[in-house]
């Protein structure tokens, strides 16, 4: 049933009060008669007797009239019955029968035409069966009118009475209607955000700074170990960090003198005066090529200058072909041994510089080897730089230290204690958001799908969440037919404790409606879901959903 109104209120009771109130407050149906003759008589209120169809009864002077509402197999309808006080059956065609109900909210008027023996309504009488009844009926152009009540399903609260009887009244209007799948879960840890942290390394505890439930940050040093094997790893990284550091001194320094011998070479190359390569030299740092190659070259020169002598001496008739013939040996044995040298000291400083590479590589690879075993003992690099400034007993030391933000859940080591290197010391969890593991029956699998909205309760904290459904299952466990589903919510204030058990709504599909009630406001009357809205003054009538 629609009903237009201006404001529909819409009060939550507790069912058993309500009836109370109701039925402290229904009042048996009344009728007042009005029989029109001229003048209106009134006719003081009473029951209204009931006829053979058990219905109303009316009667007046020598006119019977019997109102029913018959709703056997058909919808309600208004059935009337007309005899004279005699029992003979008035011609129903010579009588004009109107009936209106004054309902709360309107005025129906239902009239009336022949069917059989009784006269049957246009309009069906819907519920609920809450009026006023006025009834007038013309025959034998005489005029009768009757009027009783006809209350159910209304009761008269005033507001003293709401208001001790704690009853709420809400406004109804638009609302967001969702269908739900109800399911159970259980509060678990985020398996991505745990962290098993163990020691990496023999050891005993020196100092444990953090206990069960306490917060720790990133890097946060929450116990310190004295360990051999620490101290071995360190010692053995500062002897690869001395070794490469004087292999590559090394190396930097030939690397200098081949760059400067290259000079030497082209300069010598470029055949300048001895005095002029003597001074582009001077302040250069090149060795032992230096000390061989340049009296080779002054050898060379020499040499030369003699077989050039000799070549012109005799050319011109004065020295003898002997003569020639030795000073161009000599020149010749000079250039030979000089290009040789020369050759030589190229070759062997770009082997030097090759060798040196090589052994600062594998300097350098030990020191890497050195520097990885101390990071997967967990050492910072800003720890690992500061290695050479420690004093030798710090060098035992192993700062055990939190890898992520979170909570210690589990602890298994005191002060003085002997550990290994894999020993589970510390179990740490990020709590800032958990997981809600949710068992999905089989049968519901067709409804859900990544990505709904989950409503997750604590009854006993009465806390709420709202997440979605980030992982569902690909195997059906075999003793409870369910599926493993999760939802991820945020745990920021850390309300939500792993291992509670909770509720949840799944929402399988949600759409806006312009007008809807809230679900404890729906009370059942007979077979009807219905609720009571709030007319005129102080009274509710039901309305039937």
């Amino acid at each position: 049933m629609k009903f237009k109104i201006l404001f529909l209120t819409i009060f939550i009771l507790a069912l058993g009060l309500f009836f109370g109130i109701l039925i402290w407050r229904m009042e048996p149906p009344t009728v007042s008669e009005e029989h029109m003759a001229g003048d209106l008589d009134t006719v003081k209120e009473q029951a209204v007797p009931r006829g053979p169809h058990r219905g109303w009864l009316f009667s007046e002077n020598d006119f019977q009239l019997e109102v029913k509402i018959f709703e056997t197999g058909v919808p309600p309808q208004f059935r009337v019955y007309l005899t004279e006080n005699s029992g003979t059956p008035v011609n129903l065609n010579d009588v004009d029968v109107t009936i209106e109900l004054h309902r709360l909210d309107r005025v129906d008027i239902v009239r009336f035409k022949p069917s059989g023996e009784y006269l049957l309504g246009d309009k069906t009488v819907v519920e609920p069966h809450s009026f006023e009844v006025k009834i007038k009926v013309l025959w034998k152009e005489q005029t009768y009118e009757w009027e009783f009540s006809q209350i159910e399903a209304r009761a008269e609260l005033p507001e003293e009475a709401i208001k001790n009887t704690g009853i709420t009244i809400k406004t109804a209007g638009p609302a967001k209607l969702k269908n739900l799948l109800k399911l159970s879960g259980g509060i678990g840890l985020n398996e991505e955000k745990v962290v098993h942290i163990v020691p990496r390394l023999d050891g005993v505890v020196k100092r444990v700074f953090k206990d069960l439930g306490d917060q720790v940050s990133i890097g946060e040093v929450i116990a310190i170990l004295e360990s051999r094997e620490l101290a071995d790893a360190k010692i053995n990284y500062l002897s690869a960090t001395k070794q490469t550091n004087l292999v590559r001194a090394d190396l930097d320094r030939e690397t200098k003198v081949f760059k400067n011998t290259k000079r030497m070479l082209d300069l010598l190359g470029q055949e300048l005066e001895l005095e002029e390569v003597y001074r582009q030299l001077e302040d250069l740092l090149i060795g032992q090529s230096r000390e061989s190659l340049i009296p080779a070259y002054a050898k060379l020169n020499l040499a030369k200058s003699v077989y050039m002598r000799e070549e012109n001496l005799f050319e011109k008739g004065i020295s003898s072909e002997s003569e020639y013939l030795l000073a161009l040996e000599e020149y010749k044995s000079a250039e030979a041994r000089y290009v040789a040298l020369r050759e030589k000291i190229a070759y062997d400083g770009d082997w030097v510089i090759r060798e040196k590479t090589k052994v600062l590589e594998v300097e350098q690879l030990n020191l890497t080897t050195a520097t990885q075993k101390l990071f997967a003992l967990g050492l910072t690099p800003e720890e690992v730089d500061e290695l050479p400034e420690q004093v030798e007993h710090v060098f035992t030391q192993y700062e055990l230290r939190s890898s992520i933000k979170g909570t210690i859940i589990k602890k298994h080591l005191a002060t003085g204690e002997a550990v290994k290197k894999d020993d589970n010391i510390f179990l740490l969890a990020d709590l800032s958001d958990v997981w809600v593991n949710i068992a999905i029956p089989a049968k519901d699998l067709k409804h859900v799908k990544l990505g709904q909205k989950v409503i997750v309760s604590d009854e006993n904290l009465a806390i709420e969440a709202i997440g979605k459904l980030t992982y569902l299952g690909s195997i059906i466990e075999e003793k409870t037919r369910t599926v493993t589903g999760r939802v991820v919510i945020s745990n920021q204030e850390f309300k939500w404790r792993p291992g509670a058990f909770v509720t949840l709504e799944l929402v399988l599909e949600e759409r806006t409606v312009s007008l809807a009630v809230p679900t404890r406001a729906i009370q059942t009357i007979r077979d009807w879901s219905v609720v009571f809205v709030k007319f005129i003054g102080d009274s509710y009538c039901l309305i039937n959903l």
